[in-house]
């Protein structure tokens, strides 16, 4: 493991197409263990915003994630992914990825259609959502 970091979840993050300064959604990414070496990818001038479901979750992140939320590289909104909608004045993300969210995997198919339509305005036109239902990620584009 790196810092944490499951041997499934580094395929996952190897498998993004990171560069320094993007925007990256993580979808169900609590407790952060992902999102922590996305921002180490994406560096001071990138940021992750975490979206889960669970207030749990989002707690169990920011306390995991401190440093990062402080100094801004790093931040939470709790919501579940079919109906998340950025605050205003949050610009949309580079691209957003999804590791075991069930309204993108297959697991709960009905949810998918209200998935798609808020990731659309979360990410900017023409970029891409990376799930984990792929060898290691499928690309859907948005």
């Amino acid at each position: 493991m790196v810092d944490g970091l499951s041997p499934r979840l580094l395929r996952v993050v190897d498998a993004l197409p990171l560069r320094p300064g993007l925007r990256v959604l993580e979808i169900g990414g609590a407790p952060g263990a992902a999102a922590r070496e996305v921002a180490a990818r994406v560096g001071p001038d990138g940021h992750v915003l975490v979206v889960d479901r669970s207030a749990t979750g989002v707690r169990r992140t920011e306390e995991a994630c401190a440093e990062l939320v402080a100094s801004g590289a790093l931040s939470t909104l709790c919501a579940p992914v079919e109906n998340v909608a950025l605050p205003d004045g949050v610009a949309p993300f580079d691209l957003a990825f999804a590791c075991r969210v069930g309204a993108l995997d297959g697991r709960h198919p009905h949810l998918y259609e209200a998935a798609i339509r808020c990731l659309r305005e979360a990410v900017v036109p023409g970029g891409s959502l990376y799930v984990d239902t792929g060898s290691p990620l499928t690309e859907v584009r948005l």
